[in-house]
C-alpha cells in the first residue's frame, strides 16, 4: 500500500504500469504520463504568488494532477462542488488562484497540459514529497444552497480511506475503479481517488454518466462501482452487459428498499452504503438485505445527546473531537442505529413530533408515487407540512390522486402530520449528488400558489 502523501513521485518516473484507465477503456495513462504532468503542472503553480489554490476541475485526472502539484508546493487546496458563474464568484477572491476547466480560470489547463515540461521539476521531485498535514479543504452547501468551507487535513481524508481498506478491502483485491460520483465531493475524492491509489489499483480517468458505459470494461473480472442514489435509481437493468464481479458503494443519501432490490437485480450484490458527511467522513455502513439498521465503523464512536441528535469521533475526525452530525438516530446498542431523519426533518405540528422523511418514505411505498419530498411550513395562522409529488403515471388525474394519497396516508399517521398541500411536479430538484436543491423548490412553490394549482388536502 502506497498513501498519497509518502509517495515517491521521482521513482515513479520511468514506470509504464496503469494508472488510470479512460472511462469508455480507449486508451490508458502510466505513472510515467502522471509525473510528467505534475512536472508541467509544478512549473505554472510555482509562479502562482498566493499561498491557496482553489479548484473545480471536471476532468478527474487534471484534478488529481494539479491537486498533487499545489500540495508538492505547500500551497492550500480549497476545492469547489460546482462551477456556477455565480457561485465561483461569490467564494473566489484576491487571496486566492482559482484553476478550473472554465473561462474563469486564473490558469490555462491546455497550456500546462498541452506544453513542454522542464526536467528541473523532475529533479525537484526526488527530494519532495506531500505533506499530509496540509489542508485540503471542501466546499459544500447541502440543503441551504449556501458554500460553506469544511476545512480538513489531507491526513485526515487518507486516515479515512485507511479505514475504508480496513472494513472492506478484502473485496477489492484485483479490482478496478470506475464511478459515477464526482471526485470534487469529499466521498468521490476518498472512494474514487484515494482509496484505489493506496491499494495501487487502477481506476477510471473520470466519472461515467450511463451505466451502459461499464460494458467497455468486459475483460476485467472484479470491478468496483462508487456511485449514489441518484444514479442507482435511474439504471436500467438491461444495459449492463458483462457478468464481472462487482463491488458497489453508494452515498450521499439513503437507498430505498426497491432501488437496493434494483441494484441486486443488475450486479448481483447489494450496494454497500456508507453513512457520513464531509466533516465526519465515513461513519457507518449497512446493506439492506441483511438489515436495516446502520453499524459503526471500527475506529468510529458515536453518541447522542438528549434529542437522539447523533455525534461522531474518529481518527479522521481529529482526536477528540465529536462532530455534530445533524441527523436523529435510534441508538440499538454501541454499534447500530436506526436513522431517523434530519434533526431539521423532525418537527412539531400542534405538539405531534412526526419525521417529514418518514412521511416520505411511506409515499413511496405506494407505487401510483414516483418521487415525494416533504417540507415544513409555517403561516400567520398554522403549522402544517406540504409534499411536492412526482406521480408514476403523468397523466392520472391529480384531483383523483389527492384523495388517494389522504386516504393512503390516514391508514398510517395521524390526520393533524398529514400533507396540507400537495405539489404535484415532473421532477424534483436535486444537484448531481441526489440533495435537494431548496432554491428551485422554492421556485416550484411559488410559481404554484401564484397559479393557485396547489391541492388543500
Amino acid at each position: 500500500m502506497r498513501k498519497l502523501s509518502e509517495t515517491n513521485f521521482y521513482s515513479l518516473k520511468d514506470s509504464e504500469e496503469t494508472f488510470l484507465i479512460h472511462k469508455e477503456n480507449k486508451y490508458q495513462i502510466s505513472y510515467k504520463d502522471f509525473v510528467i504532468d505534475i512536472a508541467k503542472s509544478l512549473d505554472y503553480i510555482s509562479k502562482l504568488d498566493k499561498d491557496t489554490i482553489t479548484i473545480f476541475i471536471d476532468n478527474a485526472y487534471y484534478f488529481i494532477t494539479v491537486m498533487s502539484a499545489a500540495l508538492l508546493l505547500k500551497k492550500k487546496v480549497n476545492v469547489l462542488n460546482n462551477n456556477s458563474p455565480k457561485y465561483v464568484d461569490k467564494i473566489v477572491d484576491d487571496s486566492m488562484v482559482y484553476i478550473s476547466d472554465d473561462e474563469k480560470s486564473h490558469v490555462s489547463l491546455k497550456n500546462i497540459f498541452d506544453g513542454e515540461y522542464d526536467e528541473k521539476w523532475i529533479d525537484f521531485l526526488k527530494s519532495n514529497k506531500i505533506d499530509e498535514n496540509l489542508n485540503v479543504n471542501f466546499y459544500t452547501s447541502g440543503f441551504t444552497g449556501f458554500p460553506k468551507l469544511i476545512e480538513k487535513t489531507l491526513k485526515q481524508f487518507e486516515a479515512e480511506a485507511l479505514k475504508i481498506i480496513g472494513e472492506f478491502g478484502e473485496g477489492l483485491k484485483d479490482s478496478i475503479f470506475v464511478y459515477s460520483v464526482p471526485h470534487y465531493h469529499s466521498y468521490g475524492f476518498v472512494f474514487d481517488f484515494l482509496v484505489p491509489y493506496i491499494l495501487e489499483l487502477k481506476l477510471a480517468d473520470n466519472r461515467i454518466n450511463y451505466l451502459e458505459t461499464l460494458n467497455n470494461f468486459e475483460e476485467y473480472k472484479n470491478i468496483t462501482f462508487i456511485t449514489n442514489p441518484a444514479f442507482l435509481k435511474r439504471i436500467d437493468k438491461s444495459s449492463l452487459k458483462i457478468k464481472s464481479k462487482w463491488t458497489v458503494f453508494s452515498s450521499t443519501g439513503a437507498l430505498d428498499k426497491e432501488v437496493n432490490d434494483l441494484c441486486i437485480e443488475t450486479f448481483n450484490t447489494d450496494a454497500i452504503e456508507i453513512y457520513g458527511s464531509t466533516e465526519g467522513g465515513g461513519m457507518a455502513y449497512r446493506k439492506r438485505s441483511e438489515k436495516d439498521l446502520w453499524t459503526r465503523l471500527k475506529i468510529v464512536k458515536l453518541k447522542v445527546n438528549e434529542n437522539g441528535s447523533l455525534f461522531c469521533s474518529s481518527g479522521y475526525t481529529g482526536e477528540g473531537f465529536w462532530v455534530h452530525v445533524g441527523d436523529v438516530v435510534d441508538m440499538k446498542n454501541e454499534d447500530e442505529f436506526e436513522l431517523l431523519g434530519r434533526e431539521d426533518s423532525i418537527v412539531k405540528i400542534e405538539g405531534k413530533r412526526i419525521s417529514v422523511q418518514q412521511i416520505d418514505r411511506q409515499i413511496l411505498e405506494d407505487k401510483n408515487f414516483k418521487d415525494s419530498y416533504t417540507i415544513y411550513c409555517k403561516s400567520e395562522n398554522r403549522e402544517y407540512v406540504a409534499s411536492f409529488i412526482v406521480l408514476s403515471d403523468a397523466d392520472a388525474n391529480e384531483e383523483d390522486m389527492k384523495k388517494y394519497l389522504k386516504d393512503y396516508l390516514k391508514g398510517y399517521f395521524e390526520k393533524i402530520v398529514i400533507p396540507k398541500k400537495i405539489y404535484f411536479t415532473d421532477s424534483i430538484p436535486r444537484n448531481e449528488m441526489g440533495k435537494i436543491d431548496r432554491k428551485q423548490l422554492d421556485a416550484i412553490m411559488e410559481k404554484f400558489e401564484v397559479l393557485n394549482k396547489s391541492y388543500e388536502v
